[in-house]
């Protein structure tokens, strides 16, 4: 494998990375009070869910983390690198 591969190999293996762990989603809707309410889902499988409530001057966030959604990213994350760094290693 030529240098060029395993850079593209290795960014792609970021963007996945990314994707993975970053915030996907948010839905925000306004209530009748003024208030702003927004969900925020992080990852493709929602490992966390941050609500947040903002209506002047008060701001709350809470999180909800899903553990086992956690373990799952997680080792979603590991074998995607462990497999890059075999793969990058095998092809020199």
């Amino acid at each position: 494998m030529n240098e060029t591969w395993r850079g593209v190999t290795v960014f792609l293996a970021a963007l996945v990375t990314i994707w993975l762990w970053a915030p996907l989603n948010s839905d925000a809707s306004r209530t009748t009070s003024g208030m702003v309410i927004t969900e925020t889902y992080f990852g493709p499988l929602r490992y966390l869910t941050l609500h947040t409530e903002l209506k002047e001057p008060d701001y709350t966030m809470t999180r909800k983390l899903n553990r086992g959604r956690l373990v799952a990213t997680t080792l979603m994350s590991g074998a995607l690198w462990l497999g890059v760094i075999w793969r990058v290693r095998r092809r020199r």
